[in-house]
This record gives structure tokens, sequence and C-alpha cells, in this order.
């Protein structure tokens, strides 16, 4: 697959968790959401689950991912652009997390959806139910509104781990995945898409300079990572898509080399 995705899945995988990754947990007959996973290097993958609403006085150890107890999660990967913003009269996000109400949301124009991470195992270690409050700036509260509802962390001793993408599943071992390198452009993949994205001109000039017309299309940039950029390029009045794989002359493991090459690229 001549994308980001084109990396080891492993490393794919690895990065998707570490961008703090949300999606749902589910336990029996009950689903919750991911507010985070991180992959420890035993391979664990430790989770924060969203229990707001759930009794912690009663039934709770038992009901939602009780130590013993088999769980599978379930966490897209996807990214926003930025395009959902330009219309946009406020910020995509409230300052507790929570979706803005907006008359145009991040639809297909803007999200780019790659594939699911799907892991699944048994459940090794759970804590109790914890408080999430807002904090003001000086560290005091911020009063009843800053209170957030419970999460809990549980720690998940994955039997199986699955990349779901365009060209079908991929299996991952535990032992790949606690050795697979985090690609850091590809974990602050969405804030550099949004950078990029804020210069209309600039995914234009990258499709001109690969030999192709742009008349009639759409071009923008839907992905980046330490090795290259992708480029879509669009029919306007849809129908067709192709993308285009633009190559650094050089791996990027931090900003000051990715904002070194893409000068050159858009010089």
């Amino acid at each position: 697959m001549n994308d980001v995705t084109a990396r080891p899945i492993a490393e794919r995988v690895r990065t998707v968790l570490a961008r703090g990754a949300s999606g749902t947990v589910e336990a029996g007959i009950l689903r919750r959401p991911l507010r985070s996973a991180r992959v420890r290097d035993d391979g664990v993958v430790v989770l924060v689950v969203d229990v707001s609403g759930m009794s912690r006085e009663v039934g709770d150890g038992a009901r939602m991912a009780a130590v013993g107890a088999s769980a599978t999660v379930e966490i897209p990967d996807a990214v926003c652009t930025g395009r959902c913003r330009k219309s946009a009269p406020r910020p995509s996000f409230a300052l507790d997390g929570r979706h803005v109400a907006r008359p145009e949301g991040c639809d297909d124009d803007c999200s780019v959806v790659r594939g699911i991470v799907t892991l699944s195992g048994i459940v090794t270690a759970s804590s109790d139910a914890r408080r999430r409050h807002l904090v003001a700036a000086d560290g005091g509260p911020m009063g009843a509104g800053g209170d957030l509802g419970s999460i809990r962390l549980n720690e998940l001793q994955p039997l199986e781990i699955t990349y779901l993408g365009a060209e079908g599943v991929d299996m991952v071992s535990r032992t790949d995945l606690a050795a697979a390198a985090v690609d850091p452009i590809g974990v602050d993949e969405q804030v550099w898409l949004r950078r990029i994205g804020a210069d209309d001109g600039f995914a234009a000039r990258l499709v001109l300079r690969s030999g192709r017309q742009i008349a009639g299309t759409d071009p923008r940039v839907i992905g980046i990572d330490g090795h290259g950029l992708d480029l879509a390029v669009d029919a306007s009045g849809g129908g067709f898509r192709d993308i285009i794989r633009v190559p650094f002359s050089q791996v990027c493991r931090d900003t000051e080399s990715l904002r070194h090459e893409l000068a050159l690229l858009g010089a």
C-alpha cells in the first residue's frame, strides 16, 4: 500500500495507540468509551476506560472489565485534516473534551479513516473507579461544572491483535507490538495535517510538481509520517481518487527535521 500504512504494521498499531487513542471497550454485554491506551514494553496494554454513570459502590467491579474477564478493544485509525474547522464558527472541541455542536461536522471531506485496531485479551489488573475533574490554571478546582465523571485503569494481556485496513486484516503478535518503534510524527499527525491544511495551495503545488494536472480536482494532504506525505487528488464532482506518496529526503524523527522537509517541499 503506497501510503502511511505501508510502514510495518506493528509500528502502525503502536503509533495509533500512542496518540492517546479513543475507541470502545467491550466486556460481556457492556460497551464503554475508551479514553486512551498505552503499550508497555512487556506487551501489556494499559487502558483508561470511562465508567461514568456506573455505580462505584455496588457491582462495578464485576460489571466492567474485572480481573480475569475477557475484553475487546476497538480503536479507529482516524484523523481530522482540519477542513471542518475552516467553516466552523467556533472550536471543534470544548475545554472539557466534549464535541461542540456545529452546522458542519467532520465528514468524509475532512476525516480520514485508514483502518481499525482490535485488541482482544484478558484483564490482568483493574483499579477502582476514579473521579475526573477539570483543574484551573492556578491548580484550584473549577467548581461543580468541572466534574467529568469516572474512569478506571485496566491492564489487558492481549491474546489477539489485528489491524483491519483496505488491503485486509493483518495479525500482530504481542512481542512484535512491544518491540515496535513509535513514529513521533505519526503520533502528532492530526496536528501537522491541520497546520499543512492552513496553506490552501500547498497540496496543489506538490501535485503539479509530480507532473499531474489539477484542473477539475481537489488535491489535499491526507497523511503524514516520518517518511513522507500522502496526497489525495479527488475529482471535484466525485468519481475517482488518486493517492500520491511524496517521500522525504530523510527520515524525520523530530519537529525540526520535519519543518525542514516541509520547507523544501513548499519552496
